[in-house]
């Protein structure tokens, strides 16, 4: 399903839920059951199957083959189960212990148990400034969960013990019992199918589930998402219940305004290291502590901040909805909260508070230290780059094009942005980097809210299609930023239809097979005499080779080649031989744009009749033939 199409399914289906909430919610109850059933009927289909098989076994006379099929279907059974058995990676964190923690484990027992939520199994404290439920089905989506608790240290250490409970009775809230359950039941379901649909993705799963997974889970997403999206609602409806709407809503307001100012006062501090240091602190946890629970902006950032939260429109792809409905759901207005007397790291952990936060230091610093040295080490390389071409640029010393753009970029890197602007622009006449160049001086522009710079992005996005998401993103957040939400709402929609068309692109792109059409290649005499003295160097293993394009639907102006080769010994050779061949020529010969470099074997011999019907597309032929 492509995102315009999800986009106007949900715009379809959220006025039938708003309209009759109970019809609706048999509607999901039916999409959900439909992948259990999915499920349950490729299971009893494959174990009736067995089953058939072992009678005729029992009581048939063609034992081998009833071995063989028997063998095929087993195969069969075993791959669906193993789809459903998936492993899913636990969620990391210092996981607390009551004794640890009393208080924070108190307040979990109690909120559960006025929301009828079952038990967290586990609580982590993390190094993030966010907090979560997590459950992990035991028996993927047959379900079974387990439920972990996540909590991030930096976020405890800048809200109050009441904003923080509020935090974590809202993650609750998403497995409340009673008269949500039903809600939170769709919200665990989604989950599932979530996290099952990526597992099967990443291990590459080829299986009827898999299929059924990718087909099923957009359709049930945007079926179910009106009912997630209400959900967040009711986690906050119940938050407020069992805590507060008044601490919610500053909890909200906190996360905020703390999030930026932890990031620009200690987080850009401690990046800004890498440079200098090749590894990274080993305190930098403990440090955010006491600027966690003080960190402030300035009030003028600060209401910026919250002014640009609140004007937000809703995500479509988003369940959660924005500061503005949340605080108005709430009953609550939008203010920057005072900092806290004692913060809930304080109050919930006491004196295990600089233990914790002393074991965290190494759990982050060992997970960033590959990063940091590499990091290091780059940025090492190119400051001694740019002193280099610096001094060269200062003592008026010509520069190649290559170069200046290489000093340009790594101005704007290490200096400033304003120090590059006008290496950048010295660029806008080279044909090579002139494109790129001018991206570069308006993305500077519009980071700088200066007009000018729309005019250059739409100039290389015309050009250049790699270069429209990048611009779309840009001209988005730019007329956010002023306000312009008609503007802003105009380039999302731009947004999803040009996502929608390069995953299209990318996926004719990927593949070719014999009901593609194949055209000549359209190249001159110049561009093809490169190709030619390439291939000539594999003259004692290469027959013949052709050079065909296929034809495409999305982005045509960017041809997509497919080189044909032919070994000497013909359609027979050996695979090994064959692709040690093809794994040389891919090496050697750079094709004038993307493309395939294919053998001409038993197994290809569908690519025959388009070299057949473009014989002016042979590219290449062995003197000794």
């Amino acid at each position: 399903m492509t995102r315009e199409a999800f986009v106007a399914r949900l715009e379809h289906l959220h006025p039938l839920a708003q309209a009759n909430p109970q019809a609706y919610r048999w509607r999901v109850r039916g999409w959900a059951l439909l992948g259990y059933g999915f499920i349950l009927l490729l299971l009893l289909g494959t174990v009736g199957i067995m089953l058939g098989l072992l009678a005729l076994l029992v009581f048939g006379k063609a034992i081998v083959v009833l071995l063989k099929v028997g063998l095929l279907v087993g195969f069969f059974a075993w791959k669906i189960i193993r789809s459903l058995w998936v492993k899913f990676d636990l969620p990391q964190g210092r996981a607390l212990t009551p004794a640890e923690a009393a208080p924070l484990f108190a307040a979990l027992h109690e909120q559960s148990r006025a929301l009828a939520a079952p038990p967290v199994h586990r609580v982590l404290l993390t190094t993030d400034f966010n907090a979560s439920i997590v459950q992990l089905p035991r028996l993927g989506v047959l379900g079974w969960p387990r439920n972990y608790l996540m909590v991030g240290l930096p976020l405890l250490q800048a809200l109050s013990p009441e904003q923080a409970a509020a935090v974590v009775a809202h993650e609750l809230g998403h497995l409340r019992g009673g008269h949500g359950r039903f809600s939170a039941w769709v919200y665990r379901v989604s989950q599932s199918w979530e996290q099952l649909l990526g597992q099967l993705e990443s291990h590459g799963a080829g299986t009827w589930l898999s299929k059924f997974a990718n087909w099923y889970v957009p359709r049930f997403n945007a079926w179910s998402h009106p009912m997630r999206r209400a959900d967040e609602f009711e986690a906050d409806a119940a938050a407020g219940r069992v805590t507060s709407p008044r601490a919610l809503a500053q909890a909200l307001c906190a996360l905020v305004v703390r999030d930026s100012a932890i990031d620009k006062l200690h987080w850009d501090v401690v990046t800004a290291g890498i440079s200098a240091q090749p590894y990274p602190p080993a305190d930098a946890i403990s440090r955010l502590l006491p600027l966690a629970k003080s960190a402030r902006l300035d009030d003028a950032t600060e209401g910026d901040l919250l002014k640009t939260a609140l004007a937000a429109d809703p995500d479509v792809f988003d369940t959660h909805p924005v500061l503005l409905e949340r605080l108005a759901a709430l009953g609550e207005q939008p203010a920057v909260p005072a900092l806290p007397t004692t913060t809930a790291a304080e109050a919930w952990f006491g004196t295990n508070l600089p233990t914790l936060a002393a074991e965290l230091d190494k759990t982050w610093a060992f997970g960033v230290e590959e990063f940091w040295k590499e990091r290091h080490q780059f940025l090492s390389t190119q400051k001694k780059r740019l002193g280099e071409l610096a001094a060269r640029h200062e003592a008026q010393e010509t520069l190649s094009a290559d170069e200046a753009w290489e000093l340009a970029d790594l101005t704007e890197d290490h200096v400033s942005s304003a120090k590059a602007l006008a290496l950048f622009q010295g660029l806008f006449d080279n044909a090579e980097h002139g494109l790129a160049a001018k991206f570069a001086v308006g993305r500077i522009l519009i980071m700088q809210d200066d007009p000018a710079g729309l005019p250059l992005l739409e100039e290389v996005m015309a050009q250049l299609p790699a270069a429209r998401t990048g611009g779309l993103a840009l001209q988005q957040a730019y007329h956010q930023r002023r306000g312009d939400k008609d503007a802003a709402r105009r380039l999302h929609t731009e947004t999803l239809r040009h996502a929608d068309r390069n995953d299209a692109a990318e996926a004719e792109r990927n593949t070719i097979s014999r009901t593609d059409n194949f055209l000549p290649h359209g190249l001159g005499e110049e561009e093809l005499a490169g190709l030619r003295t390439s291939l000539a160097a594999f003259g004692d293993q290469i027959k013949r080779a052709w050079l065909l394009r296929k034809e495409l639907t999305h982005f045509v102006e960017h041809p997509l080649y497919v080189l044909v080769v032919e070994h000497k010994s013909g359609r027979s050779v050996a695979e090994k031989t064959s692709t040690l061949l093809i794994n040389s020529v891919v090496e050697a010969v750079k094709l004038p744009g993307q493309g395939f470099i294919v053998p001409l074997t038993k197994a290809t011999d569908w690519l025959d009749a388009p070299v057949r019907r473009h014989p002016e597309t042979l590219l290449y032929a062995s003197v000794a033939g």
